[in-house]
């Protein structure tokens, strides 16, 4: 059976040169019980830390099975429950985690790669990952059966004898020693696994721990601590699209904000991308803003984007850190939140806009670190 794909055409497959030299992911994963019956698993949950917050990314019916689940790390390395969930869609449930397994809680959320597509082929194997009641890890091979390019994988087993169970729910997808998304759901009928995309699951939970982050400092105004504008020492470093003319150059991204101009650019391929260096040596930013306010050409603002970082100062060492739709609001912006990242430089790759073909059109970039 071969696997469908609707991803945007500039996520390459199986981009094995880029991945060789990329550190492998921390795979800390739990074992989902609940009070009422500890012998009974219920489901998997996945740890990663946010700043200092321990947070478990699990199913939101594993959530409502368990009450307040509690957790049993992998490897025996501890014993937590969750001291406040919320559900951010589709199933997908994050839960605020402590006791003894927050004090080991894998990677912080800001190192992960969202590069899931770079690891999808257009059929091929993978395991999901989950966490035995004795604390050790159990691995069931699968094939990738299909992809929306955007939110959800299906996986099959490879053995027809095997069956994913409901126990598995909230498994790691791995392909090799990396994540591409996390098991929801199982058809009964036919045993094909439903999975969240990684970076979509990743996107979501940086999302609402920067709400929750706002919510008791109030809305931040950017205008002042904007990383990426000129005034600020901030500077387009490089551009691989032409603009369409001498006064739409890439440089208006970073303009002062009384500055009429903006960028628009003829695309000849597609991802166009823009590199900003950020103000200072090193910077920590949680916010991207894409202004798009009062542009003549609204079909021509971006589609998908690509969001990346790079530290280090002795040359472009590129992390991804999310890739979605832009969604731009009644006020003409697209806002992107982070957890808190060091970065030097910024790239906003664009792999589409919302209706040209040939022409990508934006006022603004604004970063900074609420």
């Amino acid at each position: 059976m071969t696997m469908t794909s609707r991803a945007a055409p500039f996520l390459p497959l199986l981009a094995a040169a880029l991945l060789a030299g990329a550190t492998a992911v921390s795979a800390q994963q739990a074992l989902v019980r609940s009070y009422a019956n500890p012998a009974l698993p219920i489901g998997q949950a996945w740890l990663t830390r946010y700043g200092d917050t321990c947070i478990a990314l699990l199913p939101g019916h594993v959530v409502a099975e368990a009450g307040v689940p509690a957790f049993l790390g992998e490897g025996n390395t501890g014993l937590g429950e969750a001291e406040e969930t919320s559900d951010l869609g589709d199933d997908l449930s994050v839960a605020l985690v402590t006791g003894t397994l927050a004090q080991d809680c894998g990677s912080s959320i800001s190192t992960l790669s969202r590069a899931v597509d770079n690891l999808l082929g257009s059929q091929g194997l993978a395991t999901l990952r989950s966490v035995n009641g004795d604390g050790t890890t159990a691995n069931l091979a699968v094939t990738l059966v299909d992809n929306d390019g955007a939110l959800f994988l299906r996986v099959r087993p490879t053995n027809d004898t095997v069956q994913i169970r409901k126990g598995h729910s909230g498994s790691l997808l791995m392909v090799g020693d990396r994540p591409v998304g996390m098991l929801l759901a199982v058809s009964a009928r036919h045993g094909v696994g439903k999975v969240l995309r990684f970076d979509a699951l990743l996107e979501r939970a940086e999302a609402w721990m920067a709400t929750r982050g706002r919510a008791a400092t109030g809305t931040p105004d950017t205008t002042g601590n904007d990383l990426a504008s000129s005034r600020n020492g901030g500077s387009i470093s490089g551009w691989n699209s032409l603009p369409v003319d001498a006064e739409h150059r890439a440089g208006n991204l970073v303009a002062a904000a009384d500055d009429s101009g903006f960028w628009r650019a003829a695309v000849d391929r597609w991802p166009a991308e823009i590199e900003v260096d950020l103000a200072g040596e090193k910077s920590v930013i949680a916010r991207i803003e894409l202004d798009g306010r009062d542009l003549p050409f609204p079909d021509e603002l971006p589609g998908r984007v690509e969001i990346l970082v790079n530290v280090s100062s002795s040359g472009r060492n590129w992390r991804s850190l999310l890739s979605r739709e832009a969604e731009f609001g009644a006020d003409g912006t697209a806002v992107f939140t982070l957890a808190p990242t060091w970065a030097r430089q910024v790239k906003i790759a664009i792999g589409n806009s919302r209706g040209s073909p040939e022409r990508v059109s934006l006022r603004r970039i604004h970063i900074s670190n609420p």
